[in-house]
């Protein structure tokens, strides 16, 4: 037999339960879409896939180099809106990994990635108080007897697989070289530095490892050696001993969190400890130096997705490598952080009628980022009266005002 409740016992109960959750009102969750082209196509393009870290969403990217993706993060506290991370995984490669702080609603654009093919190998692990050497480009690591661990942190024994990869980011001694590892480098915009500071850091050298199965053991590591072939050319001075800062990308944020330092030796060649998977880099911090603040449109409307890469030039006008990289425009606007008195080249892509679209420019670094910062507008063409403001109209990819219209007779909707 049923038992039957007044309304009031109901009500009681429910406001009850209601006390018994989460009392943050405030709790918001994030969603934003990531709009790709990844200038490849074919087979390699249909076994790319695309992840969002927080939600775990992935999708596989079209033969056409393109995908579409939903993300979307869980946020306490709207007022602080955590970085999250992306990644872009092909099987055989190092996982592309990038941050952004996302804005509700807003679509990415996400274009002209590359990466590095991972190398496999397989050794037995050495003995007691015994090492192991594994070169993998001018780059070294060393796996110590103590080195590996299981999962139940005991020490490994028998063979161990590992995959590696190893940037240089030297640029060339000639302007007709290209090196795609100064173009292409893995880039720490997003970083957390032992004493809270936000510098602004060029990569000089980086390693990747995946130890497969098996752990690093943090207690020993495995020792690494990265070198810069020429290691102060970009920054017009030698290094300094203290230009040894290492870098660890945390893999759901892809923020770069700063580790133990290495020990710079013979002015190239930094030599340190991996603790942990994954990809590691040996950066230098530029200072001093100068700001761009980009603005960038559709039409008269503010877009807050894009995607910037800044390169210098050398003596024919060519990208030689990478000064700074970023995703997202908050509000419409982006602040790129370059050395002070660098010519550069800027390359922005934003989604445009749900594709991607590019434009490219020119500037100066200004001599720093208070009193003298630059500013650059970039306006791409209107697709809707949508884009356009007040009772301005679109025709021909520009908006219009009512006085410019009646100026010249054009009317909305004339071809």
């Amino acid at each position: 037999m049923c038992k039957k409740y007044s309304s009031a016992l109901l009500a009681l109960a429910l406001i009850s339960l209601a006390g018994c959750g989460d009392n943050n009102t405030d709790h918001k969750t994030i969603r934003f879409k990531l709009v790709g082209d990844l200038s490849f196509s074919g087979e390699k393009a249909s076994a790319t896939k695309v992840f969002c870290a927080e939600s775990g969403a992935f999708t596989v990217v079209n033969r056409d180099g393109t995908f579409e993706l939903s993300c979307e993060i869980d946020v306490p506290d709207p007022e602080n809106i955590p970085v999250t991370g992306f990644s872009i995984e092909y099987p055989g490669l190092v996982p592309i990994r990038k941050s952004i702080r996302p804005v509700d609603g807003v679509s990415y654009a996400v274009s002209r990635w590359r990466t590095k093919p991972l190398s496999t190998r397989t050794f037995a692990i050495p003995k007691a108080q015994a090492s192991h050497l594994e070169e993998i480009n001018n780059d070294a690591l060393t796996f110590h007897w103590n080195s590996l661990v299981t999962e139940d942190n005991s020490l490994a024994t028998g063979e161990a697989q590992v995959s590696m990869a190893a940037w240089d980011t030297s640029i060339p001694t000639s302007p007709y070289d290209v090196s795609l590892e100064a173009l292409y480098p893995p880039f720490p915009v997003e970083v957390q530095t032992n004493d809270n500071s936000t510098p602004y850091l060029r990569t000089l050298a980086a390693v990747y490892l995946d130890v497969d199965q098996l752990l690093v053991n943090p207690d020993r590591g495995v020792d690494f050696e990265m070198i810069n072939e020429h290691a102060g050319r970009p920054f017009g001075e030698k290094l300094e001993s203290t230009d040894n800062r290492v870098f660890r990308q945390d893999e759901r944020t892809g923020v770069f969190v700063e580790q133990k330092e290495g020990i710079l030796v013979q002015s190239n060649k930094l030599k340190g400890e991996i603790s942990e998977s994954g990809l590691w880099i040996w950066a230098k911090e530029v200072s001093p130096f100068g700001c761009i603040d980009f603005t960038v449109k559709i039409g008269d409307r503010l877009v807050e997705g894009a995607q910037f890469a800044v390169y210098d030039t050398n003596e024919i006008d060519s990208d030689q490598s990478m000064l700074y990289e970023t995703y997202g425009s908050p509000g419409g606007t982006a602040r790129l952080k370059v050395p002070v008195g660098k010519q550069v080249n800027i390359q922005i892509w934003i989604v445009w009628d749900n594709q991607i679209k590019t434009a490219r420019t020119s500037d100066l670094a200004p001599e720093n980022c208070t009193d003298k910062p630059s500013a650059v507008t970039i306006i791409f063409p209107c697709i809707t009266t949508a884009d356009c403001t007040g009772d301005s109209f679109c025709r021909g990819g520009v908006c219009i005002t009512p006085e410019h219209a009646a100026m010249f007779d054009i009317h909305e909707g004339d071809e």
